[in-house]
């Protein structure tokens, strides 16, 4: 359309009018700037999901504890290592699954920060003591 335009208004049918847009570069301060930025919500949004482990297991720490069911337990006959030797297992187990996830989506939507795996692979073997050892500090569920 503007070729037109301008032909006419210039009266020269051979006339050619080209259009050069060279934009500055976004600079590499930009870049790392949004980089942090994504890194930031990422981590919180994965901090918010990771608080939530501990709460469901000193959840069902404390329920047992109110039950009384590994009293229960030990009155049957299960010896007190194998009880929370068999609860570490399972709870240990249990965190790996939502972390999992987490490594799979975040691979999935290529949010791939460096050490983010390692954590996530380190993480129940302080998570779950620290859970176990804290419980000790409520008497209810509620209270916790």
């Amino acid at each position: 359309m503007y070729q037109s335009v301008l032909k006419t208004a210039t009266g020269n049918p051979n006339f050619n009018f080209t259009c050069v847009n060279s934009p500055f570069p976004v600079l590499a301060v930009f870049k790392e700037r949004s980089k942090q930025g994504n890194a930031f919500d990422f981590n919180f949004m994965v901090a918010v999901g990771i608080a939530l482990i501990p709460t469901v297991m000193m959840s069902f720490i404390l329920k047992e504890r109110e039950g009384q069911l590994k009293h229960m337990q030990m009155v049957s006959g299960m010896s007190l290592p194998a009880y929370w030797i068999s609860n570490f297992i399972a709870d240990i187990l249990k965190t790996y699954i939502p972390l999992g996830l987490i490594i799979l989506i975040s691979m999935i939507f290529e949010c791939n920060y460096p050490g983010v795996a390692e954590m996530m692979v380190l993480l129940p073997w302080a998570l779950v003591p620290f859970t176990y050892v804290t419980s000790f500090l409520f008497k209810s569920e509620t209270g916790a």
